[in-house]
């Protein structure tokens, strides 16, 4: 969920980051992160697909929302750095149908 003051919800854009397979884009965002965030004992990198996500959003929220989702890059230190608009901060049912479709998990720590 958004916090107060937010405009998007933060993510990343795995591609973009050129690994070879998912443990190595994995690995490049927990280095990331590292560098850029206080990352928590118990954070989680979620992998989600952007069309699904949206689809789902737009077909089950009470006002069909459809989200936006940018390519927000922090040059040099992030390109991989995006952006999920239209989340009100306070929308539980729209953080329940993201947290829905997401595909696999793994620890946002090295």
């Amino acid at each position: 969920m958004l916090r107060e003051g937010e405009a998007y919800l933060s993510v990343n854009w795995l591609e973009v980051l050129r690994s070879p397979g998912r443990a190595g884009q994995i690995r490049d965002l927990q280095q990331l992160y590292t560098k850029k965030l206080k990352v928590g004992a118990t954070a989680r990198i979620a992998i989600l697909n952007v069309g699904t996500l949206r689809s789902k959003v737009e077909r089950e929220s009470a006002d069909n929302r459809l989200l936006r989702v940018l390519h927000e890059p922090e040059e040099p230190d992030d390109p991989s750095h995006a952006g999920i608009y239209e989340i009100p901060h306070d929308d539980e049912i729209i953080a329940e149908l993201i947290a829905q479709v997401v595909l696999e998990n793994h620890p946002a720590r090295l």
